[in-house]
């Protein structure tokens, strides 16, 4: 078990550090599987459109949710607030939440709600708008004060602003969230502690593999990459080593690796093939290094190997 889980801690710093020099963590993504597993309980209510275009021109709301039957009250406190149109914008850990992000989202609610093509087709008290993010915006909540906005918080971590605002407006803090109750979107963070880390595991190992698949390996994938310093340390002092959860859901993985590997060792046979075919139909060693686009080197390594098998 011990070798198990260094092999695939050992793939994983492999992978994610080509990963880091192609890429920044891509937190959309992991967001739009937990949004959709925070709603769960009221997916039969709910159609989701991910990046919904807007108009002809590029401009794209993160996440629109139409919730089908408007009567009916949602599970999840964040859901409660919904309504029948509810935009979604969402921010990485890093990006800013700020008065022209929020300006930026009421023309969105603006923008869809002229899209139906019939005059007044979406009723402005149809539409919410809702902001997350892991931070409170301390900045842009003062200036919904100043403005003469009333900002209640009505449950941890998710506040209504009423008043002077075009839209129903609600912002949800991710770190303040409830675990026990939103453990989700709680989870995308760049700090997560050891103890919610195991239970995201948990969890993402006790769902069905569609689920799993789907949604709950793009939230883990996003909360690893993000916190993989931490993580590589915790698995150092054991702390996955009887995880059944993480052997669950990452066995493909590791079997992709496998499949990797044998796909490279057949290609490398391969070329060592053409290589020595070339040799023997009398090819200099720089006719076959141009041919099959290695070294010379290694060329002479491939024939010299061969010669003294």
């Amino acid at each position: 078990m011990w070798v198990w889980y260094r092999f695939f801690f050992s793939c994983r710093r492999r992978s994610m550090e080509e990963f880091r020099k192609r890429n920044k963590n891509q937190w959309h993504p992991g967001f739009a599987a937990a949004i959709r597993l925070e709603l769960k309980e009221d997916l039969s209510n709910l159609e989701f459109e991910q990046e919904h275009i807007l108009m002809k021109k590029p401009l794209q709301i993160d996440m629109l949710i139409v919730k089908k039957n408007p009567e009916i009250e949602m599970k999840n406190k964040i859901g409660k607030f919904f309504r029948r149109i509810n935009i979604i914008e969402y921010k990485s850990p890093n990006d800013a939440m700020n008065v022209d992000v929020l300006y930026k989202v009421i023309a969105y609610a603006c923008l869809y709600k002229v899209s139906d093509g019939s005059e007044n087709g979406y009723l402005q008290d149809e539409i919410t708008i809702t902001l997350i993010r892991q931070r409170y915006p301390a900045k842009l909540i003062k200036y919904l004060k100043q403005k003469g906005c009333r900002v209640n918080r009505v449950y941890p971590g998710i506040y209504y602003v009423s008043e002077y605002i075009m839209f129903a407006l609600q912002i949800v803090v991710t770190k303040d969230l409830d675990e026990n109750e939103n453990m989700w979107l709680s989870s995308m963070c760049n700090n997560i502690t050891k103890e919610s880390y195991h239970n995201l595991l948990n969890a993402v190992g006790e769902m069905d593999v569609e689920e799993r698949e789907l949604y709950g390996e793009a939230v883990l994938h996003v909360v690893t990459t993000a916190n993989e310093t931490n993580i590589m340390k915790w698995e150092e002092e054991g702390l996955y080593m009887q995880c059944e959860a993480l052997r669950r859901i990452m066995a493909h993985e590791l079997e992709e690796k496998r499949q990797e590997g044998r796909q490279e060792g057949r290609q490398e046979g391969k070329q060592e093939g053409r290589v020595l075919a070339y040799a023997d139909m009398g090819l200099s060693v720089e006719e076959i290094a141009k041919k099959v686009l290695l070294s010379t080197a290694e060329i002479m390594g491939i024939i010299a190997g061969n010669t003294a098998s």
